[in-house]
């Protein structure tokens, strides 16, 4: 038997708050929909599928990228993989409505995937020796912590800390 919710906790828009309990089950299609998992739940099935939905080379060069509203959008590797889409898109919507049945989409996208932006690597400085007074006194702190392992492992991370800053 599933565990027993407040309803009020359930609905956010509900202002006036119902404390009476309810079963789970009758309350998940309320927390599903509010959430919008449904779009979610068709964009998985798309991905999971892609390949099959509409061929392995397109399936490679191609991923379902989000809904907004009953639109589907396509990344696409680049723009002239999108003119050639663009050609083939009523089959496309086709392939793909077949798998979404009753949530059909009614038209598809394209756009190109975010780049993602490049980072440039860091470099940390050559690590130097601890002082031993300053280690000592560090050890003198640690010492009021109660759990050996702890202790220990607050030790190392200081030393790691300490040898890297000035």
């Amino acid at each position: 038997m599933w565990p027993l919710l407040q309803t009020g906790m359930m609905e956010k828009r509900n202002k006036s708050r119902n404390h009476e309990l309810s079963f789970l089950g009758s309350s998940l299609s309320a927390v599903f929909s509010s959430k919008n998992w449904t779009s979610q739940w068709r964009l998985f099935r798309l991905v999971e599928d892609w390949p099959t939905i509409v061929g392995t080379e397109i399936g490679r060069l191609t991923s379902p990228a989000f809904f907004r509203r009953d639109v589907l959008w396509i990344f696409v590797q680049d723009s002239a993989w999108m003119q050639h889409l663009q050609f083939i898109k009523i089959d496309l919507l086709t392939r793909v409505n077949r798998v979404l049945q009753e949530n059909s989409v009614t038209d598809i996208r394209w756009l190109l995937p975010p780049q993602i932006p490049q980072i440039a690597e860091r470099h940390l400085p050559e690590p130097h020796p601890v002082h031993p007074e300053q280690e000592h006194t560090f050890q003198g702190m640690a010492e009021s912590v109660s759990n050996q392992d702890c202790r220990e492992a607050l030790q190392r991370l200081w030393q790691i800390f300490a040898s890297y800053s000035e």
